[in-house]
């Protein structure tokens, strides 16, 4: 099993404990070639979380509370840093990386084909060979970002309250909340629909605020890698 280049067993019923032999084998597959495949199934004793500790992808995340959702996305493959070794956890999110985030992440979830082209939305600041072109183009044809008359701003800032609503419209098991119920004290600016992917993702233990007390989301915070390590591996 350590020479395992590729292991999918998801959504396959397996049940009972993970063998022991696994979880041995689990760090060396993360690392050297992509993490086995779990997802959908009903295993019982250490989650991913857990298998993932002795394995760390990248040397910048050490002691970092978002160290090992960090992990986790990178065992997942939906994020391979942002240089060799490096992860850059306190860099900003923009939109284009966004997308293409969040694109690895639903194919993960739901089975998509990443090599299937999506249809072009006609996006005027997306130029035909940008890096992230598929992935700006599926996240707008999807209602995952909006791109009021076809700009995608792809160096634009991803805020908190972004994340909300893009969380919701990209994962189907996750959504809004029927009505807002003002469970954050800073939340009153936003728009109604963004009041209540906010309020969905918390109920879904996706995020917990910012604040404590009072309860505060920083809706208008701008979100860093790391941050968004966290978001994607709660929500996934």
């Amino acid at each position: 099993m350590s020479k395992s280049i590729f292991m999918d067993l998801r959504y396959n019923e397996l049940t009972g404990p993970i063998p022991e032999k696994l979880r041995k084998v689990y760090g060396t597959i993360a690392r050297d070639t992509h993490t086995p495949k779990l997802r959908g199934n009903m295993l019982t004793g250490p989650a991913h979380y857990e298998l993932l500790k002795p394995t760390c992808f990248f040397n910048d995340i050490g002691g970092s509370v978002h160290e090992a959702n960090i992990n986790l996305i990178a065992a997942w493959d939906i994020t391979a840093g942002c240089e060799t070794e490096m992860f850059c956890p306190s860099r900003t999110v923009n939109r284009a990386q966004m997308a293409t985030f969040l694109r690895r992440a639903a194919a993960i979830l739901y089975g998509h084909r990443l090599d299937n082209i999506p249809p072009d939305v006609g996006l005027s600041d997306v130029a035909d060979d940008a890096w992230y072109r598929h992935n700006a183009h599926w996240a707008v044809g999807e209602g995952v970002i909006r791109a009021p008359g076809g700009v995608f701003d792809p160096g634009g800032a991803v805020t908190r309250a972004d994340m909300a609503e893009m969380l919701v419209a990209a994962f189907a098991h996750l959504s809004a909340a029927d009505r807002a119920e003002g469970v954050f004290t800073d939340t009153a600016g936003l728009t109604d629909a963004a009041v209540r992917a906010v309020e969905g993702i918390a109920a879904a233990g996706v995020t917990a605020g910012c604040a404590a007390a009072p309860r505060r989301y920083c809706p208008a915070e701008t979100v860093t890698r790391a941050q968004m390590a966290s978001f994607l591996a709660r929500a996934g």
